[in-house]
């Protein structure tokens, strides 16, 4: 039996794991009302046997069937409050079958305590109540494999052992015939215990039918909800194109068919007209250009073209390039970008873009009197900021998700009158991605905007190492 058991025990942690245990489970709940009832059948045969046995022998063994089903409630009580896992499924197995193993042998004393010689209805009566024993805890714990092997092993012997007791040629055919009795039993037990690991096995599958198909209702909620926001993308797309398209195209065609059709030819007038057509196809340009930008980064196709770049230089120079338009907006331009600030390796022209992308924005979003400080400096985990802050109208905080999605603006440009496509931003946070980098936001209305790009310390070169150090 014990060889049984280590191999039951052995057998790897799979799907069968969970089955034994829910076997296990299901024999102990077939058997939690005999821990009331055992008792009281006990007192019943213990009537029935005080014309052979002394009393003081049916009370012992009435004090023994009873102390003997307490470890089998008690297991059977904490295995239902526990829920075991099926890691636990080897010492649950243990314990049911020690407890029943105890339950069994203090039931099954009886076959010998009782055993009066002499008397052949004695023998009947014990006989029958092991054999009825047997078949009722058969039925009762065949779930479970280990419960069943004690169960025979030890109501088995039990029954096939008592006729011996007696000898003779009767009791010998008793005993022979106790053996046929107790492998039929087995082969109804097998089947028992097949029928109800089918049963469980059903409805295992059942219920992982029903998660498989919860899993699937979810991944296509998901997939829909996917397409319709794609689809609402789309359309966002599309309106947005079409009115920034738009634009300049009606400003270039609008004013060149004037300078055609000789509409005002005063020189002056068309110097301004041919002026306004260049500014509309440039802003045309730059639009085409960022949508480009932003499509080669969402389809993971932006090549990096790296080198050894002077982020200092680069940073100074994007200031004086909106210098300009600063200026028409009354908005100052303020360089914090140390000196001797590490080189990195980057894509130059990626990087011109964020910066130039973070001062249009904050140019653009600060009024007339303002400041706009353009900065950079070594982080304390050795990442390489900079950045652009301004004390202009701020960002909610409630918008600043929305501000790095396509064509996503904050409510600050309700009250602005170029209010941008919305692209700057979502296009500075992919090319900081494309670099191992990230961006962050840092706003507020009312209390300007700080938006800073780290880029990884692997990208910083040797002096970017010495200017931490120092």
């Amino acid at each position: 039996m014990l060889g049984a058991f280590q191999k039951l025990l052995a057998q790897p942690r799979t799907r069968d794991d969970r089955l034994t245990l829910e076997q296990l489970g299901l024999a102990l709940r077939n058997v939690r009302p005999n821990h009331a009832m055992m008792p009281v059948f006990a007192g019943i045969i213990c009537a029935m046997f005080l014309t052979w046995v002394s009393t003081a022998v049916l009370v012992m063994w009435f004090v023994i069937v009873v102390i003997s089903v307490i470890p089998l409630a008690a297991v059977t009580y904490e295995f239902a409050r526990r829920a075991p896992t099926d890691n636990d499924r080897r010492k649950w197995t243990l314990f049911a079958a020690g407890a029943y193993a105890i339950f069994t042998v203090g039931w099954s004393s009886l076959a010998f305590v009782f055993w009066t010689q002499g008397s052949d209805l004695n023998h009947m009566l014990i006989v029958l109540l092991v054999a009825c024993t047997l078949a009722g805890n058969t039925a009762l714990i065949a779930p479970s494999r280990p419960l069943l092997w004690v169960s025979f092993v030890v109501y088995g012997a039990t029954l096939i052992a008592a006729p011996l007791q007696s000898g003779g040629l009767i009791y010998g055919g008793l005993s022979a015939a106790a053996v046929l009795y107790v492998g039929y039993l087995y082969l109804m037990a097998r089947q028992l215990y097949a029928t109800a690991r089918d049963m469980l096995l059903l409805r295992d599958d059942k219920n992982d039918l029903i998660d498989a198909l919860a899993k699937s209702k979810e991944e296509s909620d998901e997939a829909r909800d996917r397409a319709e926001a794609a689809s609402r993308s789309k359309s966002q797309f599309l309106a947005n194109m079409s009115h920034e398209l738009r634009t300049p195209l009606n400003a270039i065609l609008g004013f060149s068919e004037m300078i055609y059709a000789g509409i005002n030819r005063n020189p002056q007038s068309q110097l301004e007209y041919a002026k306004i057509i260049h500014e509309s196809g440039s802003h045309l340009l730059t639009l085409i250009n960022d949508i480009l930008d932003l499509a080669k980064i969402e389809a993971g196709g932006f090549v990096l073209r790296e080198q050894d770049i002077d982020l200092g230089s680069l940073l100074e120079k994007c200031s004086q390039i909106v210098a300009l338009k600063a200026e028409d907006g009354r908005v100052e331009i303020c360089n914090h970008i140390p000196a001797g600030l590490p080189h990195v390796v980057a894509d130059e022209r990626a990087l011109r873009q964020i910066q130039l992308n973070l001062l249009s924005n904050a140019v653009k979003f600060t009024p007339p009197g303002g400041s706009v400080t353009a900065f950079a400096h070594i982080a304390s985990d050795g990442a390489v900021a900079f950045g652009v802050s301004d004390n202009g109208l701020g960002i909610a905080p409630d918008d600043h998700q929305r501000v790095f999605q396509n064509f996503g603006q904050g409510r600050h440009d309700i009250v602005t009158a170029d209010k941008g496509t919305g692209l700057g931003l979502p296009i500075a946070k992919g090319l900081a991605e494309a670099h191992g980098g990230r961006i962050h936001l840092d706003s507020g209305i009312g209390e300007g905007t700080t938006v800073t790009v780290y880029l990884p310390a692997s990208r910083a070169s040797t002096p970017a190492l010495e200017a931490l150090a120092s």
